[in-house]
């Protein structure tokens, strides 16, 4: 079962929206397909040999760039991708279309169904926490009420398999907190046994360190709407395929399940973070108070303040939420709250059609609405190091995405109110209108900005961006340093870390870690740094602030190396990813393999992990358990960024690097362009994620550093 791809068309806006279209088969010759669409669908894109056959890496590196650029969307600037990996967002998008009843176009509801039939484990049928995770409960339990739900029958050969596994892992009573809130909202499971998640917590005074609004935005924003949906017991009227549901995901009969016991239940296969004994303990008080003494005044109370903060957030996010998941839960609160007319309930149910990306698996939810900014600002930058940024074939492409990035710089401040920091001057991960702050992010941004108005070959784009923006963005930067108790010198993710991390003995959610507060991250505080430092080379303003920020990060990057010379990679996979962006912000600061200690030891260990064939390659299992695991096979991306690492690092031996630069040119198709071997990225330690405009960025980069840097050519001459 599938549409005609041929009848998709991708749909963006000048701001980095982007949203499939299935338009009618009388108008494919009106509205044809652009290069762009053709290359995400994999159908009938043009791949010719790449106009010069390469016998030099200076060669293969004009063909990828070449290549890279001619897929890029003119339109909005961007480099679209199907941002996919994490098998829990669907479940979001069809329980809330289900709840509220809102139609799912036919098209849509053939690719979904599509991407789960081929995403499913090919030896028992289930599914992981990631697509190429081991079947799980979660995954399983998930996606085959999502199947059933998009109307795919329960004798269909997907189901039935899906079925018996899930029945062999003793069924949907296995889920962990989030899966469970979601049976519950769709009456396939009883409130009594899902943990509580209290909104009186957000009624509490901000002093508080248990405050919500001090929690990680991602979990803060989850738990606002899925507590309101907990604490009001919401829960969707049974139909008779509900009640066909409830009998095929329990191993008994769902009138036999004793679910008030099973609230701390979780399949061992799933379980990730247990819980702590702290946890347990509040959570058995926190029922009983529900029960017997929680006062109905208090109740409606404190979901009421939930709801004022949701709507703060849609304010703030155009109405989108920061992820699914957190929209999917929020767009069903709105529609309890507004009804089916309710112009915010239309308007955020509207705009998750903007996390919906096909493919040529199908359609999936991705992990966010995209990774347009992120992905711009390293596109720009590295055609730059590459030295190819003056010619004149890439030009209109780094043109329209600065351009792009020009456009997705925050001027406005969020709502008073929602507990958000200043965010003027700074940039997002994905689009200017999911109005989340980034601190990596905005640092990329600020700097591939600034090549592109300091160059000469782009002097025209200049009168397009007053530099005094970027005052507003080194505010920003200085402002999320971690500067308190915590983790000194450092920067996270979104905010500085606003609460304890002995939170995390609350973490409900079983299958992450560290999701209950910021946290400091490598990668994070490297690229500020690159950052900082880039304009603090083109600006005076606040010279003595960067420098000492600068200063305290790069003895924060030190203190976390480990004793083997590795930095641990939350957001890529995973040692070869921190280690590329540690090694990087330590040379902008002058330190190299012959100076620096530090630098030694992250370029041994990147050397020791070498294989054979010359290049690195790095597996998903490193995040999960701390611990380097290489690939039997070398793998382009993480050789990118160990040759990335070693060559700004000085590292004295050319012929290790020429081993990965030689991996890299291997892979290289005829076309220019390079195939997807393995997910590049992570998040909270055990979820994988793909990033498909890696495979072409690193290399990119890569190549270009080393023909800047040794102008060797390689075994293809």
């Amino acid at each position: 079962m599938s549409t005609d791809l041929s009848r998709w068309r991708l749909r963006t806006t000048k701001l980095g929206a982007q949203r499939w279209e299935y338009i009618a088969s009388s108008a494919t010759s009106s509205d044809p397909q652009d290069a762009c669409t053709k290359y995400l669908l994999n159908t009938d894109c043009p791949r010719p040999p790449a106009p010069i056959q390469p016998k030099t890496a200076a060669q293969a590196l004009l063909n990828g760039a070449t290549f890279f650029t001619s897929i890029q969307d003119d339109y909005s600037g961007t480099w679209p991708v199907q941002y996919k990996g994490p098998m829990f967002m669907t479940i979001g998008y069809v329980a809330a279309a289900y709840f509220t009843g809102s139609n799912i176009p036919e098209p849509v509801r053939i690719e979904l169904i599509r991407y789960l039939v081929n995403t499913a484990n090919p030896v028992d049928g289930g599914w992981g926490l990631h697509e190429k995770d081991k079947t799980t409960c979660f995954g399983t339990t998930m996606n085959y009420v999502v199947l059933r739900l998009l109307g795919l029958p329960a004798d269909h050969p997907v189901c039935k398999k899906a079925r018996e596994t899930l029945m062999r892992i003793g069924g949907a009573i296995g889920c962990p907190h989030w899966g469970k809130i979601w049976l519950a909202v769709l009456n396939l499971y009883r409130w009594e046994g899902v943990n509580p998640a209290p909104t009186e917590l957000f009624v509490l005074p901000y002093a508080a360190p248990i405050h919500p609004m001090r929690w990680w935005v991602h979990t803060r924003a989850i738990y606002l709407a899925a507590g309101y949906l907990a604490t009001a017991k919401s829960q969707y009227a049974l139909t008779p395929l509900l009640e066909e549901i409830r009998q095929e995901i329990f191993v008994t009969s769902f009138e036999q399940v004793d679910f008030a016991s099973n609230r701390n239940t979780v399949c061992e296969i799933d379980l990730y973070y247990p819980h702590s004994r702290l946890l347990n303990v509040l959570n058995w008080f926190m029922v009983k108070y529900e029960k017997y003494a929680r006062p109905n005044w208090l109740l409606k109370y404190s979901n009421k303040r939930a709801y004022e903060l949701i709507l703060k957030d849609m304010e703030n996010t155009s109405y989108l939420s920061i992820a699914p998941v957190s929209g999917a839960f929020t767009a069903i609160v709105l529609y309890l709250e507004q009804g089916p007319q309710g112009k915010g309930f239309q308007r955020s149910f509207d705009n998750m059609a903007e996390e919906l990306f096909m493919g040529p698996q199908g359609m999936a939810v991705m992990g966010t609405n995209g990774s347009q900014v992120w992905d711009d600002a390293f596109a720009v930058q590295y055609f730059f190091a590459a030295g190819i940024a003056g010619n004149p074939i890439f030009k209109p492409a780094i043109t329209r995405a600065f351009r792009f990035l020009v456009r997705s710089q925050f001027d406005t401040e969020c709502s008073p109110g929602s507990f958000r920091d200043p965010r003027k001057g700074a940039w997002p991960f994905s689009t200017k209108e999911q109005g989340y702050t980034v601190s990596d992010c905005t640092a990329e941004s600020m700097k591939a900005i600034l090549m592109v108005i300091n160059s000469d070959d782009y002097k025209e784009l200049r009168s397009e961006f007053d530099p005094q923006r970027l005052h507003d963005s080194v505010d920003v930067l200085l402002s999320l340093q971690n500067v308190g108790s915590f983790e000194y010198g450092s920067f996270a993710s979104y905010e500085r870390i606003k609460a304890t991390p002995l939170l995390e003995w609350i973490n409900p959610a079983e299958v992450f870690g560290n999701i209950m507060v910021e946290y400091p991250y490598v990668e994070c505080t490297d690229s500020t740094v690159l950052g900082l430092l880039y304009f603090s080379r083109h600006d005076s303003y606040r010279k003595d602030d960067i420098k000492r920020a600068v200063d305290l990060a790069i003895a924060y990057i030190a203190r976390a190396q480990n004793p083997d010379g590795s930095w641990y990679g939350s957001w890529g996979i995973c040692y070869t990813y921190a280690g590329m962006f540690a090694l990087e912000a330590l040379a902008e600061v002058g330190k190299t393999y012959a100076n620096s200690e530090v630098v030694r030891k992250g370029c041994d260990f990147l050397v020791s992990k070498q294989l054979p064939d010359g290049g690195w390659g790095e597996t998903m299992a490193g995040s999960e358990t701390h611990k380097y695991v290489s690939s039997k096979e070398s793998m382009v991306v993480q050789t990118s960024w160990s040759v990335i690492g070693l060559i700004l690092a000085k590292y004295p031996k050319q012929e290790v690097i020429k081993g990965g630069i030689e991996l890299i040119l291997s892979r290289q198709q005829k076309s220019g362009e390079w195939l997807y071997e393995s997910d590049e990225g992570v998040f909270n330690h055990s979820c994988a994620i793909e990033y498909p405009n890696y495979r072409f960025l690193f290399p990119i980069k890569a190549i270009g550093l080393y023909e800047r840097t040794y102008a060797l050519t390689s075994d293809n001459e």
